[in-house]
């Protein structure tokens, strides 16, 4: 048997092709820019991690858009940037938690279509 603690929160999934899917981030009128455009990091059913070079606040209440050609997606999501982290001058790294959970068969479409990992995540400290 496994030696796993259980962390509390449900696993997120690296992205494995951020190419195939386009993240936009739609603000509440009067915020500009108004559209900012993402990369996808890492997504769970309850979140989406994203890197982008527009500075967004925490509370912020955004549309998340996510969209692909190659797997006919085109997922509109309310989320709410719950943190930020400066990685550069320009370039912001945003953990946002969706409204609602998001469905098993919507994240499922994601591994099937190789936009998430179906590797887990890199440890990312002692075991």
């Amino acid at each position: 048997m496994r030696n796993q603690q259980f962390s509390g929160r449900r696993p997120r999934h690296e992205a494995a092709s951020a190419e195939e899917v386009v993240v936009g981030l739609e603000r509440a009128e009067g915020d500009l820019p108004q559209f900012v455009k993402a990369d996808l990091l890492d997504m769970s059913r309850l979140g989406i991690r994203v890197r982008s070079e527009a500075a967004l606040a925490e509370g912020e209440v955004l549309t998340i858009r996510l969209q692909s050609e190659a797997a006919a997606l085109d997922l509109h999501l309310t989320g709410v940037v719950r943190w930020r982290k400066q990685e550069a001058i320009d370039r912001w790294s945003y953990g946002c938690q969706f409204m609602e959970e998001l469905p098993l068969e919507t994240l499922g479409e994601f591994f099937l279509c190789g936009i998430l990992s179906v590797q887990p995540p890199a440890p990312s400290g002692p075991t």
